[in-house]
């Protein structure tokens, strides 16, 4: 494949299941083999590493884009903005690789797993679901689970929040129940019993939590042995996917049966737009979605964004403690923006976008740029293309090249990532941790558009947390909107603060600013080491923070 992009050979293709199955074995041994056999792509063929190994594959082919040459297929890895950037807009002559997405297709095909006009037809009915009648359903629903899990943190928890990721999780989940399916869950009914409804083993919420705990089991088990292998995973896996698709098809029903009356309804559920769309033969341009993909392209869609904004919280408070300068920063905007209205006079017009140009929306950027919930993602070429790189030298890319957009290494990228000056003995003993240089100050004054680029800095671009093109998230506004809501509700009146425990405060020998600094360097160190990688990133393991009533 002559590309004028480095050639590298590699026997490893990314589908290929005998290394997906016997990577743990594999790896020891090759990486005993002398170096140079096996650099660049040993270390890309592990996907779960992407986001830890960052720019370094890119360093040692010597080139942001690379050629790795498989017995199955050529795969063209890049971390170069102006080619991503391509590759994103040259849609539809640059796809989706449906083939390697189809495993999403628990209930039948969806977004993500069609193209061509089939594509459009799901496109527009998923796109219905969101707007501005959603978007003040996201914010309002995001203030009530915030306020309410703040309360259930100081009253229950003690205002201990020993590992920040489990709660944004359910905090995305909560959020998305309601715009979704117009179903409201409560902090206090964790570990209360309440009503089963009829024919169910689950409650909705148990069932969601169930099957979004055992997605990697439901996509990797074949649905006809799901239920009766052995062992406690496939049994919650398959109790969780039964029971979720029973409430699906239910709610899909229930609206499926109201169509007249609710195409009339001013707020309509995610899911009422989807099955109200998904039926009128004027926006799917042929017959109607069957219930598979109405199914699928709620669960898809729900995945997405409680993927994203559940990670992305997560690292946002965690970050947000440990550099209290810009916590502090937000708060003041927050007094200016919101002038001591009461939290029920906030609103998406009037408060959305200015909070977005501030550091609250830079600290957002700033997060989703190091910490992307997603390392990499996956384009086809469906015809040959041309794609000029950032030094503006032309390449051609033959049909069905698979390409494969390393976010990871993009935003650490050395040819645009400023990063902060910081000795290299710090860097070394902080494993050079991602959070050793967070800095919010490069997006200030940016919006929210589809292909923004950085404020101070425009060499940053924006677009990579999102996507952009045809294939741009639908969900965009929804995420942000109830990032922005989460963040202002919790730090208009609290401050998220970090614990340093007695051992570390008795080894500094009583001073109380070296123990704090000293659990500081720990945490930012654990936000490179201690990363783990799923369907998006997170740190799962504890490290304690408190919520506290902010002082004035």
């Amino acid at each position: 494949m002559a590309t004028g992009f480095p050639v590298f050979y590699s026997p490893i293709y990314l589908s290929d299941a005998w290394w997906m199955m016997f990577y743990p074995v594999l790896v020891p041994i090759l990486d005993h083999l002398p170096h140079a056999w096996t650099s660049p792509w040993l270390q890309i063929a592990q996907i779960w590493k992407i986001w830890k190994i960052g720019h370094q594959p890119f360093e040692e082919a010597g080139s942001d884009t690379f050629v790795l040459a498989t017995p199955n297929g050529n795969m063209l890895w890049t971390c170069d903005n102006a080619v991503i950037h391509q590759l994103f807009t040259l849609h539809p002559k640059v796809e989706q690789p449906i083939a390697l997405v189809k495993f999403y297709d628990l209930w039948g095909p969806t977004i993500s797993s069609v193209s061509g006009e089939e594509w459009k037809a799901h496109r527009k009915a998923v796109s219905a679901g969101f707007g501005n009648a959603m978007n003040k359903i996201v914010w309002e629903e995001a203030q009530h689970q915030t306020e309410t899990l703040v309360t259930h943190w100081i009253g229950k928890e003690g205002s201990i929040i020993p590992v920040i990721r489990f709660w944004t999780s359910r905090l995305a989940l909560h959020v998305i129940s309601s715009g979704f399916f117009d179903k409201r869950l409560e902090w206090d009914d964790y570990g209360t019993s309440k009503a089963m409804p009829p024919g169910h083993q689950l409650n909705f919420d148990e069932a969601l939590f169930t099957m979004l705990a055992r997605l990697a089991t439901i996509f990797m088990t074949p649905r006809a042995l799901l239920g009766r292998l052995p062992g406690k995973m496939f049994k919650e896996a398959y109790e969780g996917f039964t029971e979720v698709t029973k409430y699906f098809q239910e709610l899909r029903a229930g609206a499926a049966e109201n169509i007249k009356e609710l195409a009339g309804k001013r707020n309509k559920t995610i899911l009422e737009a989807i099955v109200i769309s998904a039926a009128n033969p004027e926006i799917t341009g042929k017959e109607p979605l069957p219930e598979e993909s109405i199914l699928g392209n709620i669960f898809f869609t729900l995945l997405a964004g409680h993927e994203t904004s559940g990670s992305t919280m997560g690292f946002i408070f965690m970050l947000l403690t440990l550099y209290p300068e810009y916590q502090k920063r937000i708060q003041e905007e927050l007094d200016r923006q919101l002038s001591g209205r009461p939290p029920s006079e906030w609103t998406v017009e009037k408060d959305y976008q200015a909070l977005q140009r501030g550091y609250l929306g830079a600290v957002q950027k700033e997060v989703l740029y190091i910490y992307n919930p997603g390392s990499f993602l996956m384009r086809e070429t469906v015809e040959p293309v041309t794609v000029v790189d950032s030094k503006g030298q032309s390449h051609e890319l033959p049909k069905n090249t698979l390409t494969l957009i390393n976010n990871a290494a993009a935003a650490r990228n050395p040819a645009v990532w400023k990063r902060l000056q910081v000795s290299s003995a710090r860097r070394a003993a902080l494993s050079d941790s991602p959070a050793l240089y967070f800095n919010p100050n490069r997006w200030l004054g940016t919006n929210d558009g589809p292909d923004d680029a950085g404020g101070a800095d425009k060499t940053v671009p924006e677009w990579h947390a999102f996507g952009a093109g045809g294939r741009a998230c639908p969900g965009r506004a929804f995420a942000q909107i109830e990032m922005t809501s989460v963040m202002a509700t919790l730090l208009k009146d609290y401050s998220l603060e970090l614990i340093v425990d007695d051992k570390t405060l008795r080894d500094c020998h009583g001073d109380r600013q070296l123990a704090w600094e000293t659990t500081r360097d720990n945490a930012i160190k654990r936000l490179y080491d201690d990363i783990e990688a799923n369907i998006s990133i997170g740190l799962m393991k504890e490290l304690p923070i408190r919520v506290v009533q902010r002082r004035t």
